[in-house]
């Protein structure tokens, strides 16, 4: 389970607010994995994740944009991997059934998720701090 932690503040409001939630939503997948409660409850709860991270996405690279950001496009770029990645894992489960929907697997996907987000907020998303500190724009 992930827990916030003020080291991984951004400084910003709006975009510490939404990796609170980002947190919060793969808390919530992992529960789902972790009580199996179905393939359409673990379903439903990756798409929330992707409309999410979509919608916090573009806000954030909006708010650099604003702030003049200098390695916004490299960030950009890391976006749109991870959803691309999201997308693939839900359509192997269930849209090509390419890969069975077992507990194992979709506990895979949570250690992904939880690793991502973190890794990404300490590499990529505190380096745009001092842009962004204090709701700038």
């Amino acid at each position: 389970m992930l827990v916030w932690r003020e080291e991984l503040s951004v400084g910003h409001p709006e975009i510490d607010g939404d990796h609170k939630v980002l947190i919060g939503i793969i808390n919530d997948f992992e529960n789902t994995v972790d009580r199996w409660d179905g393939d359409k409850v673990v379903h439903e709860v990756l798409i929330k994740l992707h409309d999410y991270a979509m919608q916090h996405f573009t806000a954030e690279e909006a708010i650099q944009v604003a702030n003049h950001y200098p390695l916004r496009e490299e960030h950009k770029r890391e976006h749109r991997v991870l959803l691309a990645q999201v997308v693939d894992r839900a359509n192997r489960f269930f849209i090509k059934k390419t890969e069975p929907v077992t507990k194992e697997a979709l506990q895979g996907v949570a250690e992904f998720l939880k690793r991502w987000l973190v890794d990404h907020i300490i590499k990529s998303d505190l380096r745009m701090r001092r842009y962004v500190a204090k709701g700038g724009a």
